[in-house]
């Protein structure tokens, strides 16, 4: 009798590493080490077919162009979702070419994503049905950033996740998540009341979409708010075409950012003060006005006690004279919260002041911040991974693993016990609660480490490096392109956020522990990388110490 394929069988660790994996992906607490790094493969083609107006209208450059070029062929070879072999075999054909505006390749890269995109989940899920699909890892990946980059939310997936469908197998959960897409674009009636909006008289009372502050407070009172206590001037109600209610409020933020945006340009205060609340016209009840945060998180300076360690900088011939490191983290403040085009800008810029200097080879540009950045945050990863599972191991009889944990003085000697405990192949008891699929999904990423240091880091830190050097095309397009409307901004700021975090963090912690400098932070990094797993090379704990 024929074994039921692993993606068949809900049961199977196949299945629940997708699952967790998924639901990983979609969390806004999920930490950097977990997160989704970067696009889905048809998005990615898409930004490859604008970049060629881009490229004739002087905002990015060819070889930029080039190197995204090259690394989407190595990517779609390698996903057998993609389309039928000719398909594969056309793309990659058609990505050797320059797709210039002109060109004949970039209208058929045209065609051929519109041939290939539809049926790409059915065909993942086909694929891991059979048996044939690749490791769990990389299905989950493109899965998910496909349902992402198609409009849905990444709170929205995780509560349609949630709702029975971790249980599936993997094969049935892609197979809803086809259909899911397959679904008409909904539109929600999403009404954003205000508790200011200066000069709504005379500036919003004509628009066709205000309403009434005694229409307002009639509608909270009906979704059951207080409003002795919440009194509004009116509310703006938007017609929002989108795949959940969460992306529909996402959206709703994003155009009362814009608002807040134009009303600084009047002469008076021009103050906009939304509530923290909307109500969505069929929802039960009202619902938060915010976007979730980004999850960039700089922690080392907690840890050094030194996040309100902030003077009055000192002047010198006439100029302030500030740390780099001080003003790389206020430029990055945007990051976690703020709106688009400045966080696209600011994260960027923080990686540039920090990981570049004038007498870098001309011919790699600014661009070697992403080459650079992306080496810190893979030596960064094992150690980080191994150390959250380190909280994470329980007690058990005959074992002194936890006692031994205890013991230690440091997180650094947490992480290197349990990358050693791994090498024994002995078995590490993971506490069993919600978080476990994700834990142990985690744990074989980092035996997978521990077996082949170099191959595996490098491929993290090319997939790094990917979404870096994406980060660094759309603040480009932001600045030199005046535009907030390129088709992977809002993906590239999700993937790159947490890694420009995760590479402010190891370079705060490396000058605040030790006064080392970011280039040399990022020499050592990746000098790292080159000798991972020789007998001379650094332990994978240790990368960057």
């Amino acid at each position: 009798m024929n074994a039921l394929p692993e993606g068949r069988d809900p049961a199977s660790p196949y299945s629940r590493h997708i699952s967790a994996r998924m639901l990983d992906f979609t969390s806004p607490t999920t930490p950097w080490t977990r997160r989704l790094w970067d696009v889905g493969a048809f998005l990615a083609l898409e930004e490859l077919h604008e970049a060629g107006e881009w490229v004739d209208g002087g905002v990015l450059h060819q070889p930029a162009v080039d190197w995204q070029r090259n690394a989407m062929e190595k990517i779609l070879g390698a996903d057998p979702a993609i389309g039928t072999r000719d398909v594969r075999r056309r793309l990659q054909e058609t990505l050797r070419t320059t797709l210039t505006v002109a060109g004949d390749g970039r209208r058929r890269l045209r065609c051929l994503i519109d041939t290939a995109r539809p049926g790409y989940l059915a065909r993942w899920a086909d694929q891991v049905a059979a048996g044939t699909a690749p490791g769990p890892e990389r299905v989950a990946r493109a899965v998910a950033a496909h349902l992402l980059d198609s409009g849905h939310s990444p709170s929205g997936l995780h509560r349609w996740l949630q709702d029975g469908r971790t249980r599936l197998s993997a094969a049935e959960l892609i197979g809803e998540a086809a259909d899911l897409l397959a679904v008409p674009v909904p539109t929600w009636e999403v009404i954003v009341p205000f508790r200011v909006l200066a000069d709504h008289e005379e500036m919003a009372t004509h628009l066709s979409h205000w309403m009434p502050a005694q229409d307002a407070q009639a509608l909270l009172e009906k979704a059951g708010m207080d409003t002795r206590r919440t009194k509004v001037v009116g509310a703006m109600r938007y017609r929002i075409p989108a795949r959940d209610v969460e992306r529909a409020i996402e959206i709703a933020y994003d155009l009362v950012e814009r608002l807040q945006a134009r009303a600084r340009f009047r002469a008076a205060s021009g103050r906009v003060v939304p509530l923290d609340q909307v109500v969505i016209d069929g929802w039960h009840k009202p619902l938060p006005l915010r976007m979730p945060p980004r999850g960039v998180h700089v922690r080392s300076l907690a840890s050094k006690k030194r996040l309100y360690a902030v003077q009055h900088p000192t002047h010198r011939h006439g100029r302030d004279e500030r740390s780099p490191l001080d003003d790389a983290l206020e430029i990055a403040s945007a990051l976690n919260e703020g709106p688009l085009a400045p966080a696209l800008a600011g994260g960027w810029a923080a990686l540039e002041s920090l990981l570049t200097e004038s007498r870098d080879p001309d011919e790699r540009g600014k661009i070697v911040a992403a080459e650079r950045a992306a080496a810190l945050v893979a030596c960064s990863w094992p150690r980080a991974e191994l150390t959250a599972l380190s909280y994470r191991v329980r007690p058990v009889s005959g074992d002194d693993l936890t006692d031994r944990l205890d013991a230690c003085e440091s997180n650094r000697a947490r992480a290197t016990l349990l990358a050693d405990r791994l090498r024994e192949r002995r078995a590490l008891p993971l506490v069993r609660s919600w978080r476990l699929e994700s834990d142990v999904a985690a744990l074989r990423r980092m035996l997978d480490v521990v077996d082949s240091p170099r191959p595996n880091l490098d491929k993290v830190r090319e997939r790094l490096e990917v979404s870096l050097r994406r980060l660094y095309r759309c603040r480009n397009i932001v600045l030199h392109g005046g535009s907030t409307g390129g088709v992977a901004l809002s993906a590239a700021l999700r993937a790159a956020a947490p890694l420009v975090g995760a590479a402010l963090d190891r370079i705060t912690h490396a000058h605040l522990a030790a006064g080392v400098s970011p280039l040399m932070l990022a020499a050592r990094a990746d000098t790292a990388l080159q000798l991972a797993g020789d007998d001379l090379g650094p332990h994978i704990c240790g990368l960057i110490e």
